[in-house]
């Protein structure tokens, strides 16, 4: 059911899904920021609303430029045309390079704001694939598997379905990385390393007989699969570098001195 309607207002099932991702997003991002004793709350949503507001500019830019390029030969306009379609890659990109402009900006740590993102992801991302798995908007090769959905024109693997079963590993994942330790960059090294394991093996089964609808190669490899190759290699070098981190310190319980008169 890609729409409905309630008192004659229609609903976009996928966007009101993506809608309450951001919001579950920018609650776990201000809930970790509070657990680990940081910033005011005020900051914390700016810098929510930098990352998403990044995120969804990019992650339709860089589906126009990469994967219908020819779209954009023929409408240069369509790289502003923000509804025709997104990239999950270019959404984390975008949302990356949103969030440590702010983070520069602000004079922020890095690592430990990057963390802070990367722990509320996935606990967003369920939602988001969960929108994928409704409309059906990633359909993969042609299959008798079990795991096949009905598509027009045969039984396919269903990508975004595939992916929303998935996530709850990526949310159980930050939040035992994040219990073990309070070494700045962990959380975001680990799911760098281990979401593209997930990625790079699914798109082999995006489907290559849809015409102008099959995604493109390039060297043989989709986008993501590429993009996978470069943020895996990201986590590895963050892992590493994150174990020089001291731990943060715990939030004193104790409250504040009052100040003298």
């Amino acid at each position: 059911m890609s729409e409905f309607k309630i008192f004659g207002v229609t609903f976009h099932t996928f966007g009101l899904l993506v809608a309450l991702g951001v919001l579950l997003g920018h609650h776990m991002t201000v809930r970790r920021a509070r657990s680990l004793g940081l910033a005011s709350v005020g900051l914390v949503d700016r810098f929510v609303l930098v990352v998403f507001t990044g995120g969804f500019l990019a992650g339709h830019m860089l589906d126009a430029i990469f994967y219908h390029p020819e779209v954009l030969r023929r409408d240069p306009w369509e790289l502003f045309m923000l509804h025709h379609g997104l990239s999950s890659f270019g959404g984390i990109t975008g949302g990356v390079v949103a969030g440590l402009v702010y983070i520069r900006i602000h004079k922020l740590d890095p690592w430990v704001f990057t963390d802070l993102a990367t722990y509320a992801f996935p606990f967003g991302w369920l939602f988001g694939r969960m929108g994928c798995a409704v409309v059906h908007d990633h359909p993969g090769r042609l299959t008798d598997s079990p795991l096949g959905v009905r598509f027009p024109g045969g039984t396919r693997f269903d990508l975004g379905l595939i992916e929303f079963a998935l996530t709850p590993l990526l949310i159980a994942l930050v939040v035992i990385v994040a219990r073990r330790t309070r070494r700045p960059g962990m959380v975001t090294g680990a799911l760098a390393v281990v979401y593209p394991m997930i990625r790079f093996p699914l798109d082999f089964l995006r489907a290559t007989d849809l015409g102008p609808e099959s995604d493109p190669r390039y060297g043989g490899l989709t986008p993501a699969q590429w993009a996978c190759i470069a943020t895996f290699a990201l986590g590895l070098w963050m892992l590493s570098a994150s174990r020089s981190h001291a731990p943060l310190p715990e939030p004193s319980s104790q409250p504040a001195a009052s100040p003298p008169p």
